[in-house]
């Protein structure tokens, strides 16, 4: 069985920022596990709802693991992402919009600075 690489959700990252990461991730990999603790939990369970919400994967498999070490329990939700036939053309199209969006702005603060002097 094929060892799936995996990305560590820390309970200070936000939603946004783990989907940037597995976005990135994905450019180069068909699957990855979000691997996240207790406190973490909600933030890796929401960016994974927001990627397939927005097409780029689907839910291959999800998880809990139960680890004991020193007689304390280390739980972890393992959620296994495998990006969709249509990722890299969603992909392409978002970096598109939002580039379109930064020239935009980029134009109305040139207005800004023009119209104020």
């Amino acid at each position: 069985m094929e060892e799936i690489p995996e990305i560590k959700v820390e309970e200070y990252y936000y939603a946004k920022k783990v989907m940037h990461l597995v976005k990135e991730f994905l450019l180069k990999q068909e699957r990855l596990n979000l691997v996240a603790g207790t406190n973490s939990s909600p933030i890796a369970t929401r960016a994974a709802e927001t990627l397939v919400k927005f097409g780029y994967v689907t839910f291959e498999n999800i998880q809990t693991l139960t680890e004991v070490k020193n007689d304390r329990r280390s739980i972890k939700l393992i959620i296994t992402l495998k990006k969709t036939s249509d990722f890299q053309k969603i992909y392409d199209q978002n970096k598109e919009e939002i580039k379109k969006k930064e020239q935009e702005r980029e134009q109305r603060e040139k207005e800004k600075t023009k119209n104020g002097k």
